[in-house]
């Protein structure tokens, strides 16, 4: 009887094998290729179920399946058959359309490689959303942890990385870029719907405090295609009872709270429905009335035509925190009284301010950061007149620019050598050099020893640190 059993499997796989070929080479998208394609399937899963091969397998049935071509580069129609597969990993079954889990302190499942990790989920997790973690197997001190609405595809985006298939998009990226996806552990900690996935991705953040992740700040984000939010509102209530109420992990999950409460009672128009992307709430306050609620729109797009204003003017006015015309603040999260004060006003031209470059990219995320045009060239490895050109277009390959004025002007205080009172300070080092009655190199010397010169001592510092 056993030997019967054999011959059967061995005969099942044979016979799929050669259709799978056979259809591979003519017109797949004839119907009746996937009638017998589809036949043929269920023929071999109900002979596995029949046999028993020691594995175990759960038959799912699903009509035909429309790809969409910005998803999987697919634009042909496939009848889809899905088992359950469960195999041993570690003592623990791993099912690849497994039982949602949203606790995310349960043991993770561990892969010892991208490879390794992508060759097990490349077909049981493709769509499925979840949180993970890098490990960098070379100094398991720098590890990387982040969310994907569709695990496989961003574990294949990773392993294309490592082998220079793709560009950095970041600047954690680019610490990834540099290590074998051999040498890259992958854990995944949490298997979840697209509407949990952001929400653990925060609380991992705060739990493990990554060392490659640049922002454990995960701004919440919506998509306006999910049907219900009040699941990942239950979870976030749960999650900040997690955390005393003055730490960074409340404050975060308060803001979480608010914007999924916001969004479950908005109404999308039709564009927006159609729009397979996270969306940002934009949330529009009064600095003149910091008790008032704030607008909130449900896309930027309705922010850019209510306001008449551009994606740049946007993105820097929300990126900088400047005030807009004179008192409207923007924000992509909400906003609490304290968070008022790190709003100011626009700078105007002063030569004693330099522009910081910020890259944003396609979801309106900051993903570098440099502290000139000549840094940003020496980055991307491009001539330091295309980058100047860039930064005054706003935009280079799929990043948006902005740029920042930052003063580096430093005050400079004078103390009394005696009494160590302060006597006055100073916005520039030109004035102190006058006061002072020296050289520039030589104010600099007193600046950096302390050094009394004429009764006086000349510091950055409000406070002399060495005394």
């Amino acid at each position: 009887m056993k030997s019967i059993k054999n011959f059967l499997f061995i005969v099942a796989i044979a016979l799929l094998s050669f259709i799978k070929n056979f259809c591979s080479n003519i017109y797949f998208r004839l119907t009746s290729i996937y009638l017998l394609y589809s036949g043929l399937l269920a023929i071999y899963a109900i002979v596995i179920l029949s046999v028993g091969s020691g594995i175990a397998f759960d038959v799912y049935f699903f009509s035909s399946v429309i790809y969409n071509t910005s998803y999987f580069n697919l634009s042909i129609m496939y009848p889809i058959i899905f088992f359950r597969l469960k195999i041993n990993l570690n003592n623990k079954f791993f099912s690849t359309l497994p039982k949602i889990n949203l606790e995310l302190g349960n043991t993770p499942f561990v892969f010892n490689s991208l490879e390794i990790g992508y060759e097990n989920i490349k077909f049981s997790l493709l769509g499925v959303a979840g949180v993970y973690k890098l490990i960098n197997a070379q100094d398991s001190e720098r590890f990387y942890i982040g969310s994907s609405v569709n695990l496989a595809r961003r574990i294949q985006e990773y392993i294309y990385l490592t082998k220079g298939i793709r560009l950095p998009q970041s600047s954690s990226e680019v610490e990834i870029s540099k290590t074998p996806s051999s040498k890259w552990i992958l854990v995944i900690l949490e298997l979840t719907t697209p509407q949990l996935s952001l929400v653990l991705e925060q609380y991992a953040l705060i739990k493990f405090k990554p060392t490659i992740n640049k922002n454990i700040k995960v701004i919440p984000k919506i998509n306006s295609q999910w049907s219900n939010l009040s699941i990942a509102i239950k979870k976030i209530i749960e999650l900040l009872s997690l955390f005393d109420k003055n730490s960074f992990g409340y404050e975060r999950f308060q803001k979480f709270l608010k914007v999924y409460t916001i969004a479950k009672d908005l109404k999308y128009d039709i564009e927006e429905t159609n729009n397979k992307y996270y969306n940002n709430l934009v949330f529009v306050y009064d600095k003149d009335l910091p008790n008032k609620e704030p607008i909130v729109y449900s896309s930027i797009n309705k922010v850019l035509k209510s306001l008449l204003i551009s994606y740049g003017t946007l993105i820097e006015y929300i990126s900088n925190k400047y005030i807009f015309k004179g008192k409207i603040l923007f924000s992509f999260e909400p906003l609490c009284l304290k968070d008022f004060i790190f709003y100011s006003y626009k700078p105007t031209g002063d030569n004693q301010l330099r522009k910081n470059v910020f890259l944003f990219n396609e979801e309106n995320e900051l993903v570098f950061e440099f502290k000139s045009a000549r840094e940003m060239a020496r980055h991307f490895k491009i001539d330091a007149k295309l980058a100047r050109t860039a930064i005054e277009r706003g935009i280079y390959l799929n990043f948006k620019i902005v740029s920042k004025l930052v003063s580096f002007r430093k005050k400079i205080f004078v103390f009394d050598s005696k009494n160590l009172n302060l006597i006055t300070e100073f916005k520039s080092l030109t004035l102190s050099m006058k006061f002072a009655k020296v050289s520039f190199y030589n104010m600099k010397k007193l600046l950096e020893t302390n050094k009394v010169h004429n009764g006086k001592i000349y510091s950055y510092s409000k406070i002399l640190k060495f005394l």
